[in-house]
């Protein structure tokens, strides 16, 4: 602290002795704290005086009565003082180790400042004050008459723009270290100021890239959800599902456009429709003949193959190359039975084999049950996925070369179809679940599934 005099409380100008400066007010802090000094001294018994000489003239007391000298003018005489053995011994410094340096002038190198009254250079620890000038290099400081080197924490000198104009400089005194230690180096702070303010802007940046990125998650909320309506609406205008006798009108009760299907319950056949009404959507295999069996179901095997025109082939063992040549092959070389029955059971297929027709179908519960379906079996292969397999596989030459039409499942799923091979094919249903991640939840749901392809 520093020691309050009457003549400072109750000085005539805002400077002590200086009668140039304004007139002083009395401060209504500096009064309580000077009559709390009165008070702790006579609790005590310690005398208060202002310098030591005074001090002196006050003799015939108790061993150990304290005593300050608050503001002698030689500030090395100021401190505490204690009587014993008939004399006033000095003690210590006056508690003054923490304070703010006054009449700061001198140079941007060879800094000059004073002390408040009563403060002893012996006792600062640390103080504080407002440099005038940017230093360019080493920094000393005098104060109280004492001059003293400026260094930074590691013991080296300044460099320049460590200290500057109006930037409140720290001096600490080190047990170990010569001088004074600057603790706040102007530099230091400017640079982490402009982190701070890069800190900041970046930080604002981020806060607004954000904002961005969750705009553009709901525009993509948006056209996901219709997108996934839009294709919803035109699968549903293009398959009707299962009914039990023709429908008149689609799901929404518009007219019926021309190639929407259906499955029928009842016949367990998918229907399509046309400008003629319901037709069959795949070819009525009831006539076709069984190759299994080898065309034995055939009523006249020479009819057909009077129809077909092969009732005369020629026979291999019969014909040579001159004759196949000159175009003699007579009667006794035909053979009259050289269509076999499986090769006109192909021949009569293959006529159908390059039209794109619906080769399988099925509709599914949420199991993977097939509740109904032709020439397909489903199991389930995990949430949301359906494994296919077609009872009489494709061709090899035909593998995953089929197109997959998948109505939506409960609650929008959205279908998607992969592994797409000869023997059949997997679905997966998945909801948008959320603007944020896992953006999609699977689940299983019951769905119909049409497949169309060429044989």
């Amino acid at each position: 602290m520093n020691f309050l005099t009457k003549e400072m409380v109750w000085r005539d100008n805002e400077t002590y002795g200086l009668n140039s400066t304004p007139a002083h007010n009395p401060v209504k802090a500096e009064i309580i704290a000077y009559l709390g000094q009165l008070e702790i001294g006579k609790a005590l018994g310690a005398v208060l005086v202002k310098t030591r000489a005074e001090l002196y003239t006050i003799t015939n007391r108790e061993n150990y009565t304290p005593a300050i000298v608050g503001a002698d003018p030689d500030q090395a005489l100021s401190g505490y003082y204690q009587w014993k053995d008939g004399a006033w011994h000095y003690v210590r410094d006056l508690a003054d180790s923490i304070t703010r340096l006054i009449d700061v002038g001198g140079t941007a190198n060879a800094i000059t400042a004073g002390l408040r009254l009563g403060v002893s250079v012996s006792a600062l620890e640390f103080v504080v004050f407002v440099p005038v000038a940017n230093n360019t290099g080493a920094v000393t400081i005098t104060v109280g008459g004492v001059t003293l080197p400026v260094r930074n924490g590691l013991g080296a000198e300044l460099d320049p723009d460590d200290l500057q104009t109006g930037f409140p400089a720290m001096l600490a005194v080190i047990e170990g270290q010569e001088g004074y230690v600057l603790l706040n180096e102007a530099n230091v702070a400017a640079v982490v100021l402009t982190a701070k303010a890069a800190a900041i802007d970046a930080k604002n940046e981020a806060q607004a890239a954000k904002a961005a990125a969750e705009a553009a998650l709901d525009n993509l909320e948006e056209a996901v959800l219709e997108a996934s309506e839009l294709a919803f609406e035109r699968f549903n205008k293009l398959y009707l599902g299962p009914f039990d006798e023709d429908p008149v009108s689609d799901n929404k009760g518009d007219d019926l456009i021309d190639g929407a299907l259906y499955f029928n319950v009842p016949d367990k056949k998918l229907k399509m429709f046309t400008s003629d009404g319901w037709k069959l959507a795949t070819p009525d295999t009831n006539d076709f003949l069984s190759k299994a069996n080898n065309l034995s179901d055939l009523p006249s095997k020479s009819a057909a193959r009077a129809n077909l025109g092969l009732e005369r082939l020629a026979q291999r063992r019969s014909v040579g190359p001159d004759e196949i040549y000159s175009n003699a092959v007579t009667e006794p070389k035909l053979a009259a039975r050289s269509v076999t029955d499986a090769k006109l059971n192909s021949a009569k297929l293959n006529t159908l084999a390059v039209n794109p027709r619906i080769i399988a179908a099925a509709n599914v519960d949420a199991s993977g049950t097939v509740l109904w379906g032709s020439n397909l079996t489903c199991k389930g292969a995990g949430t949301g996925t359906y494994q296919y397999t077609f009872i009489q596989p494709l061709p090899s030459s035909k593998a995953g070369k089929f197109v997959v039409l998948t109505t939506a499942g409960a609650g929008g799923r959205i279908p998607v179809t992969y592994s797409k091979t000869k023997d059949g094919f997997k679905t997966g249903f998945s909801k948008w679940l959320r603007p944020s991640h896992p953006y999609f939840e699977k689940a299983n749901t019951a769905h119909d599934v049409v497949v169309i392809g060429v044989w």
